[in-house]
This record gives C-alpha cells, sequence and structure tokens, in this order.
C-alpha cells in the first residue's frame, strides 16, 4: 500500500477515535443535565442533599453521575488539544461538555456550589485564544485537517442516508418481482396460506356482478332489443363471475406478494442500520448540525408546516387518505370506525408529544425559536 493510503487510513482512524470520545462524552454531559434538571431543579448535583426518592435511587442516580462526570473529564483534555478538527456543531458539543465540568471542576471530586470569579471576562479570553491559535504554526495543518474531516463526515452521511433510502426499496421491488411474485402466483392453488379467502372481496364481486346484470339489461333497453333471456343471462353472469373471481384471487395474491416483500425490505434496512452502525451516528451528527444551523424562523416555520400536516384542522383527511392506501396495499377491508378511532386519538397523542418536547427540550435550546413559533402561530 502506498505512503499516501497508510496516512489517509490513519487520519481517518484519528478523525474516527476523536468522533467517538466527543459522542461518549456529550451524552454523558446530557445525562447530568437531565439529573440536574429533574431532581436538583435545574441546578448543579449536590449529593449532600436528601432528595425525596428512596435512598437506593439516590445513590444510583450519584454513581451515574461520578462515572459521567469522570467521562466528560477524561475526554475533555483531548478533545480540546483537537479543537481545530471541529466542526460547527461539535464544536457546540465541545461547549456543552466544558460548561458542565467548569461547574463542577476539573479536579474536584465533587460539586461545589461556589465558583471563584475569573480575572477577566470569558468573552476576552476567548479572543486571546483565538488569536493564539491563529498564530499557532500547526493552525494551516489542523485547518486543513478539520476541513478534511467535515468533507468525510458529509460524504459518509450522504452515502448511508442514500443506503437507508435506497436499499430497502431495491430489495422489496427486486424481491417481489422477480422472486415472490412469480412463486406465489405458481404455489397459491394448493397452498391455503397463499390464498386465504376475503370476504370483503367477495362482497364486492356480488356487487360488480349485480351492477353488470343490471346493465345488460339497461343497454338492451336503450337498443331496442329483447331482454336476453334466463339461459342467457345465466351464462353471461357466469361468464362475468368467473372474471370477477379471478380478480380477487389476483387482488388477494397482490397483498400476500406486499406482505413478504414488504418484510424483506424491512429486513433489508436493518442489515444496513446493523452494519452501518458508525456511519449512522456520523449521520446522525450531519442532520444535528443542519437543523442547528437553521434559523429560528426556518425552525418555527418547519414546526408549524409538520403540526399542520399531522396534528392541525386538516389533518384528517391526510389519515384518512394514508390509512385507505395502507389497508388496500396489504388486502384488509375498509373499517370506517377504525380509521375514525385513530384520527381521534393518535394526532392527539402526537401533538402532546410535539408540545412536551417544545417544553423541555427547545425551550432551553433555543428559546428565541419558541417565541418565533409562537408569534408565527399568531401567539398560541
Amino acid at each position: 500500500m502506498p505512503l499516501t493510503d497508510w496516512m489517509t487510513a490513519f487520519e481517518r482512524a484519528q478523525a474516527s477515535d476523536l468522533t467517538s470520545d466527543l459522542e461518549r462524552a456529550y451524552e454523558a454531559a446530557l445525562l447530568i443535565q437531565g439529573f440536574e434538571l429533574e431532581y436538583y431543579n435545574d441546578r448543579p448535583v449536590r449529593p449532600e442533599l436528601e432528595l425525596g426518592i428512596p435512598r437506593q435511587t439516590q445513590a444510583q442516580i450519584l454513581r451515574r453521575f461520578k462515572a459521567a462526570l469522570k467521562l466528560c473529564r477524561a475526554s475533555l483534555e483531548e478533545l480540546e488539544q483537537n479543537r481545530g478538527q471541529l466542526d460547527g456543531q461539535e464544536h457546540r458539543q465541545l461547549q456543552l461538555i466544558e460548561s458542565v465540568v467548569s461547574r463542577y471542576g476539573r479536579q474536584t471530586p465533587l460539586p461545589s456550589m461556589a465558583r471563584s470569579p475569573n480575572v477577566l471576562p470569558s468573552s476576552l479570553l476567548n479572543v486571546f485564544d483565538g488569536v493564539r491559535r491563529q498564530l499557532d504554526p500547526e493552525a494551516e495543518a489542523t485547518m486543513v485537517a478539520g476541513f478534511r474531516r467535515r468533507r468525510d463526515s458529509t460524504l459518509v452521511s450522504l452515502r448511508i442516508l442514500l443506503l437507508l433510502l435506497l436499499v430497502p426499496l431495491l430489495i422489496q421491488q427486486v424481491s417481489r418481482n422477480v422472486v415472490i411474485s412469480p412463486l406465489v402466483d405458481l404455489y397459491s392453488r394448493d397452498m391455503p396460506i397463499l390464498s386465504y379467502p376475503q370476504p370483503h372481496l367477495q362482497q364486492e364481486a356480488i356487487k360488480k356482478l349485480r351492477l353488470y346484470q343490471s346493465e345488460v339489461e339497461f343497454e338492451a333497453l336503450l337498443a331496442g332489443k329483447t331482454p336476453p333471456s334466463r339461459d342467457e343471462m345465466q351464462s353471461a353472469l357466469a361468464e362475468k363471475a368467473e372474471e370477477l373471481r379471478n380478480d380477487a384471487d389476483r387482488e388477494s395474491n397482490n397483498a400476500i406478494k406486499n406482505i413478504i416483500a414488504d418484510a424483506c425490505g424491512f429486513l433489508g434496512f436493518i442489515a444496513v442500520c446493523w452494519f452501518g452502525q458508525r456511519d449512522i451516528r456520523v449521520l446522525r451528527g450531519f442532520l444535528d448540525e443542519v437543523l442547528v444551523g437553521l434559523s429560528d424562523s426556518a425552525k418555527a416555520f418547519a414546526i408549524i408546516l409538520f403540526t399542520d400536516i399531522f396534528v392541525g384542522f386538516h389533518s384528517p383527511e391526510g389519515w384518512t387518505v394514508l390509512l385507505e392506501g395502507v389497508e388496500d396495499h396489504f388486502g384488509l377491508p375498509h373499517h370506517e370506525s377504525f380509521i375514525m378511532l385513530f384520527i381521534a386519538t393518535f394526532p392527539v397523542v402526537l401533538a402532546t408529544i410535539l408540545k412536551y418536547w417544545i417544553f423541555r427540550y427547545l425551550n432551553r435550546v433555543s428559546p428565541s425559536s419558541v417565541a418565533t413559533l409562537h408569534s408565527m402561530n399568531g401567539g398560541g
């Protein structure tokens, strides 16, 4: 292998380790923030306080807190040395880790409520630190390494996103048309499980047969001819009934094909997720960066668009069309009561989850987005 290939592989391995350390430390920082918000009224954790929970539960919380804080401290030094290789989203994650570690000190094992103030404002110290990094002789190499890392992250994210979308779709279509469809057509008459009776298809066939009889008599009357005799009508109805029965069997077989093909596509999706776990973590960071990079108005617009489509005044029509399409896809009868019950419950649950997410997460991460959302939504 050429030397450049070895260097590229080494750089990618370093970038992967850095991303893994950042993700673990970031999740630990989020865990500590969750403890602060849920048990300590959004204040630093204090082991000496007695919480209104069982002692065993409090001891478990403190053990998890100390382990998370230890992980943040252990990862922070390495992350700060490679700060120039981090992108915008990763910088924000590192800032969260630094804020959590600074609340509890870098060396003191237990949290402390009192912190000594800095001699100079932190913003002025950040300016001096930025100038120092720019004058660093290795600043250019660090910047190039960071650019390569962000480029690799974007390429990996786009690749895994395409795989997640295309692989299940291709597996579903190819397996249905090449393998499943011929096998079902071949063995459907011999295997009852592949040609189970569907009463709603039989009822539709009976309605079509009655309509066909009325059409034959009506056309004869319009043409001024004698209506067909009983034997002629019986023969015509027998032919039409055979045709309708074949159509019903074909629809039943199509439902079986769709179920098996969708199962194959779902297995393909699971396989992509299983073998691409590292790439999916990169994709998650990429999507976080894209979403965080949106303006407050864009975030509010996306939330309003989502809520109006799925939980707004016009959502029942969309849910009705979607559920009827799913029923037709799997060969199920249309149950009006089930559709109405689903529309009456699921959008309400979805709206409740969204409001809770806005209250607990978005209101802390981006309060200006919440204010913009209320303004665009008429104050509601």
